[in-house]
């Protein structure tokens, strides 16, 4: 029995160590995106001055290791670049 919950215990901390390095992957490809929408979107609009400065704040949590809250941050950007 103590060798089941240790092997689930395991598993556990291989799941959470390893979907962290995932979401450290996924910021700077958000990033580019957003970037890229808004380099395509008119300077002279709200639009514009919102999803940069969501832009601006992605790379502090990011480089923090809070990578849930760069994602964030960056996909709330995407979300105000997308809509038309």
């Amino acid at each position: 029995m103590r060798r089941l919950a240790g092997n689930l215990v395991m598993a556990g901390l291989v799941l959470v160590l390893s979907a962290s390095g995932a979401w450290a992957f996924t910021c700077p490809v958000l990033a580019k995106q957003a970037n890229e929408l808004l380099n395509s979107t008119s300077t002279n609009t709200e639009k514009y001055a919102k999803a940069k400065a969501l832009i601006d704040k992605w790379e502090a949590p990011h480089k923090a290791g809070n990578h849930a809250e760069s994602t964030k941050v960056l996909q709330e950007a995407l979300k105000i670049l997308r809509t038309p």
